[in-house]
């Protein structure tokens, strides 16, 4: 029989603490970025609270957001959205099975191994279960050793993503398979009918199948074996199985529900699971309310399916899709576009990739977009990075935890809204997808870059009385006037920064410093008085307003028609240049800027405006529709 690894992480510790009573919290959740639900033991699915505790046997569901623990010891445990994990384990040792999706485990200890262990030293390692009792392990920050089971150690490197046989045991919607045991079968028993054209892979001990022309279910032990047409397959808590038939492979977890059809299209009844077809093939599944074709593209094709009582949320994870509803609607999907589908076959999207764009920019670069609209259709050039195709993800988390992702052969379309976005990309082969191969980093605000030019101050007056100021510019360092008090005269003021210091004569009531020998920072600032320092010792903050415009476009005006060559007009703050598609415009003495610019490739124009210290910006103008 097949040996596996079973990843257990084991908190002996947590009931030696606590005087060996049984019945101790293993676990407590602390943060939820949307619904949680707690299995106790084998019952029934109940929302989870923050501050709900977690008991040896119980488990936790994530849907679309994610959700962290805090586990007895200190350990952290970020679970992903659509994740499902469980504190197994008995005589005082809890270990935390994957059983859908991933975990983030973060801490520093001594995780046991069937066979060996899991060192982690301040560091975070990522546990993904791919179903069929496959998991990969990966270091994503400190270190981290894996001790095999014959004796030898692996050290995890970060990125790099480790395959590990484990014993996975998967829980999801809702079980249709009793909590009682199913009895142990051998595992060369006909649990499967003879002349059969399907093959199935069972983990975990609570597998049924119910026979054509039969009503009465019957327990499918653990292993592989084929399976007959017209079968249908139930799998309760803590059973994986992977089943396959006409180049389609579905990956089952607990409480997911199937039949294997007389055409061999497998139909999904209910419950979670992931539908693939290998590369260059094609596959097919049917869902309550319609069906799904797995496209043939040269990485293979997967959709991820959650179908409930309601409605059925299917998600492209890899390759192409389409969702087809029994009342004719059809939808193209691809890589990470999500959608609906009713049992009356009507489909309502979730998440598309925009077959357009409004701005194109090359893997790696770090941008800043100024959108009217405050939501911009990003194309993403990969630049020859990767050899067949690649995808990125996107998510204000530079961890990656929740990202979006939109794939292509040279590029791809994504829908940036509002805020700061972490970015990166990753290759797609046959094989499996690569480690980050680029990265950046991307702002979208919702500005027109309208609003009127800030006005110079000529100077800011500050007093040398011992307390504290603050001055904030929008264009440049304004002067600075130091006001003395008293009599002392001659004056020499003192400007201390960073361990220097900078002194400036006078005969007063004011001595000015002039705003090119100033810097954004904090100084000390004093006087003394004939030579003697005077007791009150003051400070200056020098801040820039990230509120104030730098930058005023007057034309084009935004949703107007375009005519053959554009009129680009506007006027920018000191430090500035100006460009449209890499082709600098001149500017002038009083800051101003125009140009004549052929019409953009995108829907949108893009006017590059640069600054040393603020970074790259982009102003987009969109043309009548």
């Amino acid at each position: 029989m097949r040996r596996t690894v079973l990843l257990l992480l084991t908190f002996a510790f947590l009931f030696v603490g606590c005087g060996g009573k049984k019945g101790s919290a293993i676990a407590k959740l602390t943060k939820k970025d949307g619904p949680v639900d707690r299995q106790k033991g084998g019952s029934e699915w109940t929302p989870a609270d923050v501050g709900t505790e977690f008991f040896i046997g119980d488990a936790a569901r994530t849907a679309d957001g994610g959700a962290g623990l805090e586990v007895v010891g200190g350990a952290q445990i970020a679970m992903q959205p659509h994740t499902i994990l469980r504190f197994g384990g008995k005589d005082g040792n809890s270990r935390i099975g994957v059983e859908l999706g991933a975990i983030d485990l973060t801490g520093t200890g001594n995780y046991a191994v069937d066979g060996g262990d899991l060192k982690l030293s301040k560091g975070t390692v990522r546990i993904t279960a791919k179903g069929g009792g496959k998991n990969t392990i990966e270091l994503t920050i400190g270190d981290a050793q894996v001790s095999t089971i014959n004796g030898g150690t692996i050290s995890l490197e970060v990125g790099k993503v480790i395959d590990l046989s484990m014993e996975v045991s998967v829980t999801t919607i809702d079980a249709g398979v009793a909590d009682a045991a199913v009895a142990d079968t051998p595992i060369d028993a006909p649990a499967v009918a003879e002349g059969v054209d399907g093959s199935i892979e069972v983990t975990g001990k609570k597998a049924e199948i119910q026979r054509p022309g039969s009503t009465t279910w019957e327990p499918l032990p653990a292993g592989a074996g084929v399976i007959a047409k017209g079968t249908k397959i139930r799998l309760g808590n803590g059973t994986t199985a992977k089943l396959t038939a006409r180049g389609t492979t579905l990956d089952m977890g607990g409480g997911s529900r199937a039949t294997l059809g007389e055409d061999l299209v497998i139909t999904v009844e209910g419950g979670a699971v992931r539908a693939s077809a290998p590369a260059n093939g094609e596959g097919k599944v049917i869902i309550p309310g319609g069906s799904i074709s797995l496209l043939a593209t040269p990485t293979g094709s997967e959709v991820r399916v959650d179908s409930n009582a309601r409605e059925t949320k299917v998600t492209d994870t890899r390759g192409a899709a389409k969702l087809i509803g029994a009342n004719g609607g059809e939808l193209a999907m691809n890589r990470g576009e999500s959608a609906t589908l009713a049992k009356n076959g009507t489909i309502r999207v979730i998440e598309a990739i925009p077959s357009y764009y409004d701005f194109k920019m090359s893997v790696g670069e770090t941008v800043t977009i100024h959108d009217p609209k405050g939501a911009t259709a990003v194309q993403f050039d990969f630049g020859g990075k990767c050899a067949e195709s690649g995808f990125i993800e996107m998510d204000q988390d530079a961890k990656f935890r929740t990202a979006k992702v939109s794939g292509g052969k040279v590029s791809a379309n994504m829908m940036v809204g509002a805020g700061g976005w972490a970015y990166r990309l990753r290759c797609t082969t046959g094989s499996g997808d690569s480690a980050a191969v680029g990265s950046g980093r991307i702002v979208v605000l919702r500005d027109a870059g309208s609003r009127a030019l800030p006005k110079q101050a000529a100077t800011n007056d500050i007093d040398a009385d011992g307390r504290n100021y603050r001055v904030d510019y929008q264009s440049v360092i304004p002067t600075i006037a130091v006001r003395i008090k008293g009599e002392g005269a001659p004056f020499t003021l003192h400007m201390a920064t960073e361990g220097k210091d900078e002194t400036f004569t006078g005969n007063g009531p004011k001595i000015l410093v002039p705003g090119t020998k100033l810097k954004e920072g904090t100084y000390t600032y004093w006087i003394d008085r004939n030579g003697v320092k005077d007791p009150k010792v003051s400070t200056l903050k020098i801040g820039f307003d990230n509120t104030a415009p730098q930058v005023y476009i007057s034309s084009p005006q935004n949703g107007k028609a375009w005519e053959a060559d554009i009129d680009v007009r506007g006027a920018v703050l000191p430090g500035w240049t100006a460009a449209v598609d890499a082709v600098g415009i001149p500017i002038d003495n009083q800051r101003r800027f125009a140009a004549k610019v052929p019409k953009p490739s995108g829907n949108a124009l893009a006017i590059k405006l640069s600054h040393p210290q603020r970074g790259v910006h982009y102003y987009l103008r969109r043309g009548a529709r």
